[in-house]
């Protein structure tokens, strides 16, 4: 039976992120910190079943449940502002979880905007263990988060809609060159991986990725 544990980080008086740590009632060896989207929160179906596919797999599990699109002050910001912001952000409740359970290995899955401060963290390396990533609707026009994925030395999943507007194919195409890149492309997916007007398809889709998902954890 896994615990669920939520709290709150203060980082400053504009940035009160809440999280939920879900942990086994054993020490587990892994965690999996999940950076969500915009508006793609993890409560939403591939955050959903990635979550229980760590269950199953003994994972520990780190939501970061940021809420910018309330955050006037945020708004203010300039983009590369930002961006820091975000990744500040990730790590104050990273290592505020982590300094309580020692984890051999950890790994980090995103989705969208989440994708930013994963890809800052793949430079900056602040978090020891880690050792994989997925990238789930990644934002390849950021040249940051193309850079990261396209140099990375860890392996990494990349999984994205041909009809997101962030899918540039000479970018994809040329993330293959790196072999520890992984990429998923669902045809006719939008940046939710969702097939417009097709509820059957979507959820092949969300079955798709799952299952990549297992495959890439399992490894």
């Amino acid at each position: 039976m896994a615990q669920i544990i939520n709290g709150q980080i203060e980082r400053n008086e504009y940035s009160s992120i809440p999280y939920t740590w879900i942990r086994g009632e054993q020490p587990n060896k892994s965690i999996s910190i999940m950076l969500p989207g915009l508006g793609y929160t993890t409560q939403r179906p591939l955050f959903h079943y990635a979550t229980n596919l760590c269950v199953n797999h003994n994972i520990d599990i780190l939501h970061i449940n940021y809420q910018y699109s309330q955050n006037e002050h945020f708004k203010k910001l300039s983009e590369p502002e930002q961006d820091q912001w975000m990744y500040d952000d990730v790590m104050a409740i990273a290592h505020e979880v982590l300094k309580e359970q020692e984890y051999k290995q950890c790994f980090l899955l995103s989705k969208s905007l989440g994708t930013i401060p994963m890809a800052k963290e793949w430079t900056d390396r602040s978090l020891e263990n880690t050792m994989s990533g997925i990238w789930l609707t990644p934002l390849l026009k950021d040249n940051n988060v193309y850079q990261a994925i396209l140099n990375t030395e860890l392996p990494s999943l990349v999984v994205i809609g041909d009809k997101d507007s962030h899918f540039i194919e000479e970018r994809v195409a040329t993330l293959k060159h790196n072999q520890l890149v992984s990429i998923v492309v669902i045809p006719n997916a939008d940046h939710s991986l969702e097939i417009k007007g097709d509820i059957t398809a979507t959820m092949d889709a969300i079955k798709e990725v799952t299952l990549k998902i297992q495959e890439f954890i399992q490894r």
